[in-house]
């Protein structure tokens, strides 16, 4: 019993050590940070209004960006990091002007330079910079670093290349989608392929060809957004036959966007019951955005199918088809998918 209460004490007495520990290294940690954002604030007194004035867009003889570019030491690199966070909130020339005084004080090139540095963070932050300078010189060097082993770099990278928007960087942006052990993730690769403007089309009418069913998806997806009709073939092909069914689903949707009328039967073609339900309320909704009525007599028919949401939809496809669908909802009055259609369809047109 005596020793089991003296293991006890000590372990309670160990607990409460760390736990004072911890403590004073949280308090140290938040003192030096105070201390620190203290420093910076100093630093920065004297910069701020040119500072200000820049970012405002009130420089207009250029006198206080010029001001900035004399920092110098331990101001200019605080100056710098206050730069680099502007940069993501403005455009136009103050950006440009707060680029010139980072290209001065040689941030742009010592983080040309971070780049191959062996730390994460400082490869990391050495993208975002590039891309916020919109470097466009950098742009091989971008490309490269998509296939960092740290996907924090990769991220970073995409994230560059979307601001700096340089199409020739689509093809690698949507590769590094499908890469190996490396790969970008789908998201992260879309925002920085919307940038780029309509130079990609082609390289998304590839990327549906490619073997990595998320860059075929990403491909399908953009195709749709950026309203790049010239990948129509490829997205019917898509939707027909490809193995996965996340990329039909993209597909079908893009197609209700992008399609034309004779569209309508392939889509009509995916909506029997024999299909994954999800693809064929994909195919409804895309019908609905076609807004064809040859496919009236199709929807029709889902009216009484078993899931109530397909119904729904092909009772609000058939709203937006002017008097030949709403014939078709005649004798359908009492069925909750067409209740339901019709009050969303009363809410969307009370806010619009």
């Amino acid at each position: 019993m005596i020793i089991g209460a003296a293991l006890l004490v000590g372990a309670t007495v160990v607990i409460l050590g760390a736990c004072l520990l911890l403590v004073i290294l949280v308090v140290a940690v938040r003192a030096r940070r105070h201390s620190r954002n203290q420093r910076d604030e100093m630093l920065m007194s004297p910069l701020r209004p040119a500072l200000i004035t820049v970012a405002s867009g009130e420089d207009d003889d250029g006198a206080a960006a010029e001001e900035l570019t004399w920092a110098t030491g331990v101001s200019r690199a605080v100056l710098d990091r206050n730069i680099v966070e502007m940069l993501g909130k403005i455009r136009g020339v103050p950006a440009d002007q707060l680029v010139h005084v980072l290209e001065v004080h040689g941030a742009v090139d010592a983080a040309v330079e971070d780049l191959s540095s062996r730390s994460t963070v400082r490869r990391a932050r050495a993208a975002q910079l590039l891309g916020l300078a919109r470097a466009g010189d950098s742009v091989p060097l971008l490309v490269e670093a998509l296939g960092d082993e740290s996907v924090e770099v990769r991220n970073s990278a995409a994230y560059a290349l979307g601001l700096i928007g340089d199409p020739v960087a689509a093809g690698p942006v949507l590769a590094a989608i499908g890469a190996p052990d490396r790969g970008l993730p789908a998201a992260t690769a879309a925002e920085a392929l919307q940038s780029m403007g309509v130079g990609i089309s082609e390289v998304l009418r590839d990327g549906m060809g490619d073997d990595n069913p998320r860059t075929r998806m990403v491909a399908a997806h953009l195709s749709a957004e950026r309203s790049f009709t010239l990948g129509l073939p490829q997205l019917r092909r898509l939707l027909d036959s490809d193995p996965d069914l996340t990329v039909r689903e993209t597909s079908a949707t893009a197609i209700g966007r992008l399609g034309r009328g004779e569209d309508v039967d392939i889509l009509v073609r995916h909506t029997v019951d024999t299909e994954p339900l999800s693809l064929r309320r994909a195919c409804v909704v895309a019908i609905g955005e076609l807004g064809d009525s040859r496919a009236v007599p199709a929807l029709a028919a889902l009216l009484g199918d078993p899931d109530p949401r397909l119904a729904e939809l092909a009772a609000t496809a058939l709203l937006t088809m002017g008097a030949e669908g709403s014939s078709a909802l005649v004798g359908h009055e009492s069925d909750a998918a067409v209740r339901s259609a019709r009050l969303m369809a009363s809410l969307q047109r009370a806010s619009a």
